[in-house]
Protein backbone atom coordinates (compact mmCIF):
# COMPACT_ATOMS: atom_id res chain seq x y z
CA UNK A 1 0.00 0.00 0.00
CA UNK A 2 2.87 2.29 0.76
CA UNK A 3 4.22 1.77 -2.79
CA UNK A 4 0.90 2.78 -4.75
CA UNK A 5 1.05 6.07 -2.17
CA UNK A 6 4.38 6.39 -2.72
CA UNK A 7 3.98 6.06 -6.87
CA UNK A 8 0.69 7.97 -6.67
CA UNK A 9 2.70 11.08 -4.97
CA UNK A 10 5.61 10.98 -7.72
CA UNK A 11 3.25 10.84 -10.15
CA UNK A 12 1.64 13.76 -9.11
CA UNK A 13 4.69 15.76 -8.22
CA UNK A 14 5.93 14.98 -12.00
CA UNK A 15 2.49 16.15 -13.27
CA UNK A 16 2.82 19.16 -11.07
CA UNK A 17 6.33 20.06 -12.58
CA UNK A 18 5.54 19.59 -15.72
CA UNK A 19 2.31 21.54 -15.79
CA UNK A 20 4.41 24.21 -14.71
CA UNK A 21 7.63 24.33 -17.01
CA UNK A 22 5.11 24.52 -19.67
CA UNK A 23 3.95 27.36 -18.18
CA UNK A 24 7.07 29.32 -18.02
CA UNK A 25 7.70 28.59 -21.11
CA UNK A 26 4.09 29.48 -22.58
CA UNK A 27 4.54 33.03 -24.87
CA UNK A 28 3.20 36.21 -22.56
CA UNK A 29 2.36 40.23 -22.61
CA UNK A 30 4.92 41.91 -20.69
CA UNK A 31 5.16 45.76 -20.23
CA UNK A 32 8.44 47.33 -21.20
CA UNK A 33 7.88 50.67 -21.41
CA UNK A 34 7.28 53.69 -21.64
CA UNK A 35 10.77 54.58 -21.41
CA UNK A 36 12.33 55.10 -24.86
CA UNK A 37 14.59 52.52 -24.20
CA UNK A 38 14.25 48.58 -23.08
CA UNK A 39 15.61 45.42 -23.31
CA UNK A 40 14.53 42.50 -25.41
CA UNK A 41 16.33 39.21 -25.46
CA UNK A 42 19.72 41.25 -23.91
CA UNK A 43 19.45 43.65 -27.16
CA UNK A 44 18.59 47.20 -26.31
CA UNK A 45 16.16 48.64 -28.08
CA UNK A 46 15.17 52.61 -28.81
CA UNK A 47 12.57 54.10 -30.48
CA UNK A 48 11.32 57.47 -31.08
CA UNK A 49 8.97 59.55 -30.87
CA UNK A 50 8.81 58.64 -27.54
CA UNK A 51 7.88 58.45 -24.62
CA UNK A 52 4.46 56.36 -25.63
CA UNK A 53 2.08 56.03 -22.81
CA UNK A 54 2.36 51.73 -22.90
CA UNK A 55 4.82 49.77 -24.71
CA UNK A 56 4.17 46.14 -24.50
CA UNK A 57 5.87 42.96 -25.75
CA UNK A 58 4.82 39.59 -26.55
CA UNK A 59 7.49 36.82 -26.61
CA UNK A 60 5.88 34.59 -29.35
CA UNK A 61 4.32 34.51 -32.65
CA UNK A 62 0.83 35.66 -33.23
CA UNK A 63 -0.68 34.02 -36.30
CA UNK A 64 -2.26 34.69 -38.73
CA UNK A 65 -0.94 38.42 -39.07
CA UNK A 66 -3.54 40.33 -40.84
CA UNK A 67 -4.65 43.59 -39.62
CA UNK A 68 -8.11 42.43 -38.28
CA UNK A 69 -6.27 39.69 -36.20
CA UNK A 70 -3.41 42.18 -34.67
CA UNK A 71 -5.92 44.56 -34.01
CA UNK A 72 -8.35 41.75 -31.79
CA UNK A 73 -4.97 41.04 -30.16
CA UNK A 74 -4.54 44.59 -29.46
CA UNK A 75 -7.96 45.24 -28.15
CA UNK A 76 -7.78 42.27 -25.64
CA UNK A 77 -4.39 42.82 -24.17
CA UNK A 78 -5.13 46.73 -23.74
CA UNK A 79 -8.31 46.67 -23.15
CA UNK A 80 -9.93 48.95 -26.04
CA UNK A 81 -12.28 49.05 -28.95
CA UNK A 82 -9.52 49.91 -32.07
CA UNK A 83 -11.28 51.11 -35.41
CA UNK A 84 -9.43 49.42 -38.40
CA UNK A 85 -6.09 49.73 -39.31
CA UNK A 86 -5.68 53.10 -40.85
CA UNK A 87 -2.28 51.84 -42.39
CA UNK A 88 0.13 48.67 -42.44
CA UNK A 89 2.80 47.34 -44.66
CA UNK A 90 3.97 43.96 -44.95
CA UNK A 91 7.23 44.41 -46.01
CA UNK A 92 9.53 47.54 -46.80
CA UNK A 93 8.45 46.89 -50.27
CA UNK A 94 4.54 45.87 -49.84
CA UNK A 95 2.18 48.60 -48.82
CA UNK A 96 4.44 51.05 -47.52
CA UNK A 97 5.02 54.67 -47.87
CA UNK A 98 8.02 55.76 -48.93
CA UNK A 99 10.62 56.22 -46.48
CA UNK A 100 9.65 52.92 -44.54
CA UNK A 101 12.21 50.57 -44.08
CA UNK A 102 11.97 46.62 -42.44
CA UNK A 103 14.14 43.46 -42.01
CA UNK A 104 16.82 45.19 -40.17
CA UNK A 105 17.91 42.82 -37.52
CA UNK A 106 20.13 45.30 -34.79
CA UNK A 107 19.77 47.98 -37.49
CA UNK A 108 17.46 51.19 -37.42
CA UNK A 109 13.55 50.74 -39.04
CA UNK A 110 11.40 53.33 -39.68
CA UNK A 111 7.88 53.55 -40.56
CA UNK A 112 5.91 56.77 -41.66
CA UNK A 113 1.93 56.55 -41.92
CA UNK A 114 0.00 57.73 -44.31
CA UNK A 115 -2.74 58.40 -41.38
CA UNK A 116 -3.10 59.74 -38.30
CA UNK A 117 -2.54 56.81 -35.55
CA UNK A 118 -1.93 55.87 -31.78
CA UNK A 119 -1.47 52.22 -31.68
CA UNK A 120 1.38 50.66 -33.67
CA UNK A 121 2.05 47.04 -33.85
CA UNK A 122 5.69 45.72 -35.41
CA UNK A 123 6.27 42.11 -35.62
CA UNK A 124 9.70 40.68 -35.49
CA UNK A 125 11.47 36.98 -35.54
CA UNK A 126 9.24 35.35 -32.86
CA UNK A 127 7.73 38.19 -31.38
CA UNK A 128 5.38 42.04 -30.94
CA UNK A 129 5.86 44.97 -29.95
CA UNK A 130 2.62 47.07 -29.48
CA UNK A 131 2.76 50.74 -29.04
CA UNK A 132 0.17 52.99 -27.24
CA UNK A 133 0.45 57.13 -27.38
CA UNK A 134 -1.65 58.92 -25.46
CA UNK A 135 -2.71 61.24 -28.48
CA UNK A 136 -2.26 60.29 -32.28
CA UNK A 137 0.79 60.71 -33.92
CA UNK A 138 0.00 62.94 -37.05
CA UNK A 139 0.08 61.68 -40.29
CA UNK A 140 3.51 61.72 -41.99
CA UNK A 141 5.32 61.02 -38.67
CA UNK A 142 8.40 58.90 -38.78
CA UNK A 143 8.58 56.02 -36.28
CA UNK A 144 12.39 54.89 -35.78
CA UNK A 145 12.93 51.87 -33.45
CA UNK A 146 16.63 49.98 -33.38
CA UNK A 147 18.06 47.45 -31.51
CA UNK A 148 15.33 44.72 -32.47
CA UNK A 149 16.84 41.12 -32.03
CA UNK A 150 15.33 39.76 -34.99
CA UNK A 151 14.70 41.01 -38.35
CA UNK A 152 11.16 43.53 -38.48
CA UNK A 153 8.72 41.62 -41.10
CA UNK A 154 5.74 44.58 -40.62
CA UNK A 155 4.03 47.32 -39.52
CA UNK A 156 0.43 47.60 -38.26
CA UNK A 157 -1.18 51.48 -37.18
CA UNK A 158 -4.98 51.81 -35.60
CA UNK A 159 -6.72 54.62 -34.13
CA UNK A 160 -8.63 54.83 -31.53
CA UNK A 161 -12.54 54.54 -32.09
CA UNK A 162 -14.26 57.29 -31.60
CA UNK A 163 -17.89 56.85 -30.19
CA UNK A 164 -20.74 58.19 -32.44
CA UNK A 165 -22.90 60.93 -31.33
CA UNK A 166 -25.65 58.65 -31.14
CA UNK A 167 -23.78 56.42 -28.53
CA UNK A 168 -23.81 59.83 -26.37
CA UNK A 169 -27.16 60.42 -26.72
CA UNK A 170 -28.06 57.34 -25.45
CA UNK A 171 -25.71 57.35 -22.87
CA UNK A 172 -27.71 60.81 -21.81
CA UNK A 173 -30.71 59.08 -21.72
CA UNK A 174 -29.98 56.55 -19.62
CA UNK A 175 -28.75 59.21 -17.04
CA UNK A 176 -31.65 60.99 -17.26
CA UNK A 177 -33.72 57.91 -16.73
CA UNK A 178 -31.98 57.13 -13.50
CA UNK A 179 -31.99 60.40 -12.46
CA UNK A 180 -36.38 60.54 -13.16
CA UNK A 181 -36.77 56.88 -11.25
CA UNK A 182 -34.39 58.24 -8.21
CA UNK A 183 -36.33 61.43 -8.10
CA UNK A 184 -39.74 59.20 -8.52
CA UNK A 185 -38.52 56.71 -5.65
CA UNK A 186 -37.67 60.03 -2.87
CA UNK A 187 -41.30 61.21 -4.20
CA UNK A 188 -42.90 58.15 -3.38
CA UNK A 189 -40.50 57.91 0.20
CA UNK A 190 -41.60 61.09 1.46
CA UNK A 191 -45.39 60.63 1.23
Amino acid sequence: MKNVKSIAIKASMLAAMTVLASAAQAATWVDVGPASGFIIDSSAVTYSPAPALQVKYYDGNLTPQSPSNIQGYINGVFGTSLGAAVSYCDNATSGCTAGTTAGFSGGVNSYTSAAAYDYLAIHFGQGELVFHWAAPLAAGTTFTVSGLPKELSNYRAFISAVPEPETYAMLLAGLGMLGFLARRRLGKQAS
